[in-house]
């Protein structure tokens, strides 16, 4: 996928038209908050109103009282892969890990797309695409499905170190997706409203129920945000 991205953005780069942007975006839902930067470079796609773009985002994602969930596809689908994205949740696999506190902060490389309607109004969307995540080792309420063993009740997990998409459950790591709307404003400035689809993600210190040790959160957060166009 990352080298299909590459690739458009390969091709777009032949056209004249391009621009680098910074944005600033805050948003968040009942006790969740995040914030993000990140900068891009966009190409025209041919003599059309589509660009592409990529760069890089740095994100800090933080929450209180907030349920992680086991994260493998191989574990919630049953399988491995893209076949994993339409199969029903296997809920007797899936545990839940809960932190009264947890603060995940990544760097991603993401892509970029921008339709421009007119000189004002535009619609966005992007999505990261591999990067790392780091933070501190927290202690969480581990509850398993069953109790088919003497399992703790308190376990220790760091961010999952290393962000890969490869679709839904397939995804590895700390990653967001964002849609939304972009109104330019004056000198270069502009002002954007959308949601995030935020996917956050621990790894604890020992192996639990299913082998597993990787526990992962997904929320949809409102956001707003200031871009700066060069």
């Amino acid at each position: 996928m990352i080298k299909i991205v590459m690739f458009i953005v390969f091709i777009s780069s032949a056209y004249a038209k391009t621009f680098n942007r910074i944005a600033l975006s805050t948003g968040g839902a009942t006790r969740e908050q995040q914030v993000a930067l990140d900068g891009s470079r966009f190409w025209r796609f041919s003599d059309t109103r589509l660009y592409f773009g990529t760069g890089v985002r740095l994100t800090s994602q933080w929450s209180q009282g907030q349920n992680f969930r086991t994260a493998p596809a191989a574990l919630t689908r049953g399988q491995s892969g893209l076949g994993a994205i339409i199969r029903p949740e296997k809920k007797e696999n899936i545990d839940d890990l809960i932190f009264s506190n947890s603060q995940v902060t990544s760097i991603n490389v993401l892509a970029q797309i921008l339709y421009n309607w007119n000189e004002n109004w535009s619609l966005g969307a992007n999505i990261d695409l591999i990067g790392a995540s780091f933070g501190r080792l927290r202690k969480g309420k581990y509850n398993p499905k069953r109790d088919d063993e003497d399992w703790p009740d308190e376990v220790s997990a760091r961010p999952t170190p290393f962000n890969l998409l490869l679709g839904d459950d397939n995804d590895k790591g700390s990653l967001n997706s964002e849609i939304y709307v972009h109104r330019n404003l004056k000198n270069g400035w502009g002002i954007k409203l959308g949601v995030v689809h935020a996917f956050s993600e621990y790894t604890t210190t020992s192996k639990l129920r299913k082998n597993n040790d990787r526990f992962r959160k997904k929320n949809y957060l409102p956001t707003i945000g200031l871009t700066r166009f060069f």
